[in-house]
């Protein structure tokens, strides 16, 4: 009788370790944080880059770029394919918090008039500043970030979202979005950098230079920024 009962505790013990090993291993201590995507070379800006000189937010917009790289636009206002001012404040609110930022272009445009500064000449990009082609009477505009310098003439990568497949990528350069937007489709392009003012952190609105009977957005490009 002995036989049997040890054969039986020991057929036991094996099938449940058997059991035992295919059983994921549970744990109640906190994931660690998901590194950021790859994106073939990015450099994410270390920690001394938080608010770039002058106050500017560039630093902390292109790291918040990189890390929303991927990202489905399908969800957000215009639904992927009209998403561009969507994406672009989506990575915006997300470094600034509140208030927000609407996700609209021409919003957008008053918004970065109000609260950023313009960037006329091309040489003086860095990563994070914005690029905007607003809207015309018949073509609609697009939005983006500025990524990574890629050549000396200036070009850069451009964060966008990518209207055929709903993404937000680092799918443009600065010359190919000059040669369709402007070019081919005739719409402009300004760049801004985002500054938070002393106003801004009390609370207070700065005036936008649209509502001081500015000239329109269009009429203050250079003359060597045209087609």
């Amino acid at each position: 009788m002995l036989q049997p009962l040890i054969y039986l505790l020991w057929t036991w013990s094996v099938g449940f370790s058997i059991f035992a090993l295919g059983m994921p291993a549970s744990r109640a201590d906190i994931l660690p944080e998901q590194a950021p995507p790859v994106v073939p070379g990015a450099q994410l800006p270390g920690p001394e880059d938080g608010v770039g000189p002058g106050g500017d937010f560039s630093a902390r917009i292109y790291r918040e770029a990189i890390y929303s790289a991927g990202m489905d636009t399908g969800s957000l206002p215009g639904g992927g394919t009209f998403s561009c001012a969507s994406a672009v404040c989506f990575v915006l609110n997300r470094v600034l918090g509140s208030p927000k930022v609407s996700p609209y272009l021409s919003e957008l445009e008053h918004w970065l008039e109000a609260n950023g500064k313009r960037i006329t000449d091309m040489r003086q990009l860095r990563p994070g500043d914005l690029i905007l082609s607003p809207h015309s009477l018949t073509v609609s505009g697009q939005a983006g970030i500025i990524g990574r310098k890629i050549s000396n003439h200036p070009d850069f990568e451009i964060y966008a979202n990518w209207a055929q497949n709903h993404l937000f990528v680092p799918s443009w350069s600065l010359r190919k979005w000059r040669q369709y937007f402007e070019t081919r489709l005739g719409l402009d392009v300004v760049f801004f950098r985002v500054i938070r003012s002393p106003e801004k952190e009390q609370g207070e609105t700065r005036e936008s230079l649209l509502d001081c009977r500015r000239p329109p957005l269009f009429s203050l490009l250079s003359p060597s920024s045209g087609r």
